[in-house]
């Protein structure tokens, strides 16, 4: 439509027309999420994500409180902060904030998740129901990755309660959900935080391996983080070659929703492999 003919219509009482197809774009963008999770290849994915991502971040200006669009955000941000910003901290810390944030909007007290007092967002939490996990869920998984990633930030580390009240909550609705990702995310963070701040390595694998029996073996990032956990112990690094080694010889029959989570869990793996092998040298 050309501009001129646009504003015209606009002027003549278009905003009926123009909500309903904003609306309308909300399945279609669900169904180009649903697509994203379904593709093994990385590299059509680092250079079209970006403008379906630009889709839905114009689509939450226009409703910035819609629950289905602040997840869409949510997961697509995180998807892709996950994917390719191994190499750049900073930039996957802001993707992944930008998530959170998306997901806050939409969140019944998301304010004072954020910026209540403990005992408030505790209480906020305690509301939440089954229909809230899939927001929940997303909006818990992205603070905590911005989380893991800087959890020398005195910010971050306030946060970190609120973020395991929001994950045990999911657990307590629904500890499958996702193929078990908030047991997974625990285990994450449980493998982040140092010891004397309540890190637990061998709890923080235990969490993993429940995501992993939950997924019904089938999620193979469960397997990278262990990996990863792994690596990072002294001594444990044979234990995380054998990890690597389960998925880089998984046979891929799985899911197709998650063809987008192995393939990142993989091209994760590898890049971890490459490091140990330098160790080595």
């Amino acid at each position: 439509m050309r501009p001129l003919l646009c504003v015209l219509l606009m002027a003549g009482g278009c905003a009926a027309p123009v909500g309903m197809t904003m609306r309308s774009m909300i399945p279609v963008l669900e169904e180009m999420e649903a697509a994203v999770n379904t593709t093994s290849d990385l590299e059509i994915l680092r250079q079209g994500l970006p403008s379906g991502m630009l889709m839905v971040e114009g689509l939450a200006r226009r409703r910035p409180t819609d629950a289905r669009v602040c997840l869409l955000a949510a997961k697509l941000y995180s998807a892709y902060a996950m994917a390719f910003t191994d190499t750049d901290d900073l930039r996957a810390h802001a993707l992944f904030e930008r998530a959170r944030d998306h997901g806050l909007a939409a969140i019944r007290g998301g304010s004072t998740l954020r910026a209540g007092t403990f005992a408030a967002a505790e209480q906020t939490i305690s509301r939440f129901g089954k229909r809230d996990v899939p927001l929940l869920f997303w909006t818990a998984q992205a603070w905590a990755s911005a989380i893991r990633l800087g959890l020398d930030d005195p910010r971050n580390q306030a946060d970190l309660a609120r973020v395991e009240a929001m994950m045990n909550r999911v657990v307590a609705l629904d500890e499958t959900f996702y193929y078990g990702g908030a047991h997974l995310f625990k285990g994450v963070l449980l493998g982040a935080k140092p010891p004397p701040a309540g890190g637990d390595p061998d709890a923080a694998i235990a969490e993993m391996e429940t995501a992993f029996s939950i997924a019904g073996g089938h999620s193979l990032l469960p397997l990278f983080y262990q990996a990863s956990l792994h690596a990072s112990i002294p001594g444990s690094e044979e234990q995380a070659r054998r990890t690597v080694a389960r998925i880089l010889d998984d046979d891929g029959t799985h899911p197709e929703e998650l063809t987008l989570t192995n393939a990142i869990a993989v091209s994760k793996a590898e890049r971890l492999l490459e490091m140990l092998r330098e160790e080595e040298e």
